[in-house]
């Protein structure tokens, strides 16, 4: 088992990489205590002291043992804490201790010969430190002992860092931050020191004597001293301007520094940047290579050239940089041409550059051997393009920037891959505030976010969109978020500008492209915001496939979301929209759509088939891709995005068959799922669709949907509208069938309201006439419903009756769920009627059918009802209970989940478990602000105020 300690800071433990929450001080306390001695013997006595200072009680032996028993628990290992005669043993593992690990990276840096690399290490051990060591406990003294120490050793590394850093000359970058830790520690001498060497570096002779001056008033006002030789020997080297203190040079070697500028206003990407530092600190391998790939427009090179410049320093043999035009109209640079670029850099004559490729390569392999030197590959369009251009050793630092994944350079030369994602929605708006200023975003907040979504959060478009509002800085934000949501890419576009224009730079990535590729990336765009998998590839266009969309994912025009499943960044499905309408013809367009719905549509009917096996067929099911309900499931889980993106796309373009087709056969998956607020906006699509097509028949089986998704919603009232208007036009029309599947649902919503009585006189109605039809499936299940309704009203004989019935035709037709469900009611039954052991019974032979149908808030119910009746008669009810609230949270339920960790809380209590009885309540409680319910806040109280009296 991992196990995570960290003391470089505030106390911290994980396990498995989650955070153990430490909640009680003691627990904190003793914890602490042990890691100040880990792997040692702590008695007794001497834990004692440290846990109640100077007096503990006279139980202290027996509560210590709690404590221990307790953390031993919380750390999930009985052997991380063992006892014997000297006392308590936490035994911490190499690496287990963030402290461990900053010794791991000094030693390592002190082992390096190479500069660059060893204040790379350094500055990842510094990294470690989250603030003052164990402050909290300041009053135990072996663990203020060993904070103190860890804070020395903090000290000494970070000069050890700040002298490395002084010898590569970054002198510029050490003066803020010396600045402040003198602030911070003004009687260390050994930072002044520091700090006026960088600020004679920088020019600043007269600032650097200044700290030498208010390092003398400080001394002697606190302490009574006058500076240190060391310090007052650097003063006099300052004053005299001493050569000793200038940055010594490498004689006889140009030192190329062909960086471009890095952009003015660069903002955000730290972590990034943390990750490039990482990778460069690792220097594993024979060449290290930051492959930094991503999508036109997402900040590649300006995160390489930000980079490059904030760590030039370290290079201090210089930067080579080329743009190896990979993604330009014109004609890329071969390998040759740049090799030829970077050998004259290096100070090899022009008649003296070998001629053919891999000579040049040979030379220039030797003559960065054994220099640090940075190169800047940027834009590269393929791995033959840089292979020839990367170096024989680690010393110099390659990294290459491009659209594509390059990863032959991955697999065979053993590069760093740093992905780039659009920028997080905070760093997005720090960009823009950056550009426009702080008083026009301040003065629009919710509209300057708005742009940035609009933007989609790319570098370059918000960039664009600045450009563009910089020249009208009169225009509001609201206006130009407006505009940009009528049509995007003709918006982020300058004047005048063809590369300035975020239609422009996804051209080229376009234009690049395979026949068969451009195909399937139009057609892709024909719906907005769809996934996209080998076989919806297939289906748009039988010539595509995997291999097409491996070629859009290498090109970064696709994203892969999870395995085998790819999608666009909004912008980019915007220009494949656009090229779709540009370069294909209508019949093509509709053609591919009608065969991605007929398709899906086919699917999910079969699908349907197996959630609701008694719903009369309303479409016909394509070839059966599942064998069991929880097939069917899962595919819907996957789908569920796209299937909501065709009925909006669906609707928009008014294609009313499979919007009316998609919602209504997914209604089966709302209610095993419990997704109903979903099913509310789709299904209302569906009505609208089947009453635009006509047909009272079709609008009647939509509008049935529809108010089963109402009612699931808390909308009632709005549902038995919609069963009224059902029943009308069943009874006009003369449809039986319609009449008594309304009357069934008209029944269920009495019961929902409270109104049992009506209720069953309803399901009695609806019983007749499905006896009359012989219809069998709907027959089982308004049985059951009846049979509910009666055991409410307490009529417990004929309840039986009815749910025996309703299980022998479940049985006698293989309805599994039907099965399910009417062995959950038979134990409902017996449970009202007090009859626990019974309902017991009834309910645990529920779970197995339930299962095999996959519905989750089905099964959460019977898990909920076996543990009221287990609790009923005194049986443990905790794991039923807990097993509820873990399906309804599932099911995204969050009312019932509330309920179920409610039941779960009482249970525990009534056990003695208070530790746990609290944890369920806290989840209940946390879970309760997300959506508040009266009924759960009555509870809420009762329960609170219980575990207080315990």
């Amino acid at each position: 088992m991992k196990t995570e300690f960290g003391v470089l800071g505030p106390l911290r433990v994980a396990v498995e990489g989650e955070e153990v929450d430490l909640d009680q001080p003691m627990l904190r306390r003793l914890l602490a205590v042990l890691l100040c001695q880990a792997n040692s013997a702590v008695s007794a006595g001497a834990l004692a002291e440290a846990l109640w200072e100077t007096s503990p009680p006279s139980s202290a032996r027996k509560t210590l043992q709690l404590y221990v028993h307790r953390l031993r628990k919380k750390l999930g290992d009985p052997d991380r804490i063992s006892h014997g005669p000297g006392g308590y043993r936490l035994v911490v593992e190499s690496g287990e201790c963030d402290a461990d690990e900053m010794r791991r990276l000094v030693a390592q840096a002190h082992a390096t010969v190479d500069p660059g690399l060893r204040a790379g290490l350094l500055r990842a051990a510094l990294g470690l430190w989250r603030g003052a060591p164990l402050a909290e406990f300041a009053d135990v003294p072996v663990v203020r002992t060993t904070a103190d120490a860890l804070t020395d050793r903090w000290l000494a590394v970070l000069a050890e860092r700040v002298d490395v850093d002084l010898d590569l000359g970054r002198h510029d970058d050490l003066v803020p931050e010396l600045t402040e830790v003198v602030a911070r520690y003004p009687l260390l001498e050994g930072f002044r020191a520091q700090l006026m060497l960088a600020l004679y570096r920088c020019g600043r002779q007269g600032d650097a004597l200044a700290t030498y001056h208010q390092a003398r008033e400080v001394l002697r006002d606190e302490l009574g001293i006058d500076p240190c030789d060391a310090l007052c020997a650097r003063y006099q080297e300052v004053l005299r301007a001493d050569p000793a203190l200038d940055l010594p040079a490498r004689p006889g070697r140009p030192r190329p520094a062909q960086l471009p500028a890095a952009p003015r206003d660069f903002s955000g990407r730290t972590g990034e940047l943390a990750e490039l530092d990482a990778v460069v600190a690792d220097g594993a391998g024979l060449v290290t290579i930051s492959a930094i790939a991503g999508a036109a427009g997402v900040g590649k090179t300006a995160l390489a050239l930000r980079w490059a410049h904030l760590r030039r320093a370290e290079f201090p043999d210089g930067q080579l940089y080329v743009d190896l035009r990979g993604a330009s109209t014109a004609d890329p640079v071969d390998a040759a041409h740049a090799l030829g670029e970077f050998l004259r850099a290096l100070g090899v004559p022009a008649e003296h550059v070998p001629q053919d490729l891999e000579s040049a390569a040979g030379l220039y392999r030797s003559l960065v051997a054994d220099r640090r030197v940075l190169v800047l590959l940027d834009n590269a369009q393929n791995v033959d393009q840089v292979r020839p251009l990367l170096p024989g050793t680690s010393a110099t630092v390659t990294l290459v920037t491009s659209r594509s994944r390059l990863a032959g350079l991955v697999a065979i030369n053993g590069a760093r891959r740093l992905l780039l994602a659009p920028l997080p929605a905070h760093e997005s708006l720090d960009l823009l505030t950056t550009l426009l200023g702080v008083d026009r975003i301040a003065a629009e907040p919710e509209a300057a976010a708005a742009v940035a979504e609009a933007c989609g959060h790319l570098p370059l478009a918000l960039r664009i969109a600045a450009a563009n509002l910089l020249d009208q800085p009169r225009r509001r934000l609201a206006d130009f978020a407006a505009d940009l949501t009528g049509n995007r890419l003709g918006v982020l576009a300058i004047a005048e500008d063809d590369q300035a224009a975020v239609r422009s730079v996804f051209a080229l990535s376009y234009e690049r492209l395979e026949p068969a590729a451009r195909t399937l990336f139009r057609r892709l765009g024909l719906v907005p915001d769809l996934d996209a998998t080998a076989e919806i590839a297939g289906v748009l266009d039988a010539g595509c496939g995997a291999r097409s969309l491996d070629v859009l994912h290498d090109a970064h025009l696709l994203d892969c979301r999870t395995p085998g499943r790819y999608a666009f960044h909004d912008l980019i499905g915007l220009y494949a929209g656009e090229r779709a309408e540009a370069e294909e013809d209508s019949r093509c367009r509709n053609a591919a759509l009608d065969r991605l719905h007929a398709w899906y549509v086919g699917r999910l009917a079969a699908a349907d088939r197996l959630l609701v096996p008694y719903r009369p067929t309303v479409v016909e099911a394509g070839p059966a891709p599942f064998d069991t309900a929880l097939e069917a499931l899962a595919w819907l889980d996957d789908e569920k995005s796209n299937l909501t993106a065709l009925v909006r796309h669906a609707v928009a373009t008014r294609r009313y068959e499979p919007a009316w087709q998609i919602p209504f056969l997914l209604s089966g998956y709302f209610e095993h799922r419990g997704t109903w607020l979903l099913g509310v906006t789709l299904l209302r699509h569906a009505v609208d669709a089947a009453t635009a097509l006509g047909g009272t028949d079709l609008e009647c089986r939509t509008r049935a949907q529809f108010s089963i998704a109402l009612v699931h919603s808390g909308r009632i009232a709005e549902a038995v509208l919609e069963q009224q208007r059902c029943l009308a036009i069943a009874r006009e029309t003369g449809n039986l069938q319609r009449e008594a599947a309304t009357l069934n649902n008209l029944g269920w919503m009495h019961h929902e309201q409270g109104d049992t009585a009506a209720a069953l006189a309803s399901y009695e109605a609806s019983l007749a006439l499905f006896t009359a039809l012989d219809d069998r499936g709907y027959l089982a299940i308004v049985l059951q419903n009846a049979g509910d309704a009666r055991s409410v009203l307490g009529d417990f004989a004929g309840a039986v009756a009815h749910h025996e019935r309703s299980l022998a035709i479940a049985h006698e037709d293989d309805l599994v769920g039907q099965q399910g469900d009417s062995l959950l009611s038979l134990g409902q039954a017996h449970a009202r009627a007090q009859r626990h052991d019974d309902a017991i019974r009834y309910f645990e032979s529920a779970l197995l059918p339930i299962a095999k149908t996959g519905n989750k808030m089905t099964e959460a119910m019977a898990h909920r009802e076996l543990g009221l009746s287990l609790r009923a008669i005194g049986e443990p009810a905790a794991d039923a209970f807990a097993t509820a609230a873990r399906l309804y949270h599932d099911t995204d339920d969050v009312h019932l989940a509330v309920a179920a960790y409610l039941d779960l809380s009482d249970a525990q209590a009534e056990t003695g478990d208070l530790g746990a009885a609290r944890h369920a309540f806290d989840s209940a409680r946390r879970l309760h602000l997300r959506a508040p319910d009266p009924i759960n806040v009555r509870r809420l109280a009762q329960v609170a105020a219980q575990l207080m009296a315990d």
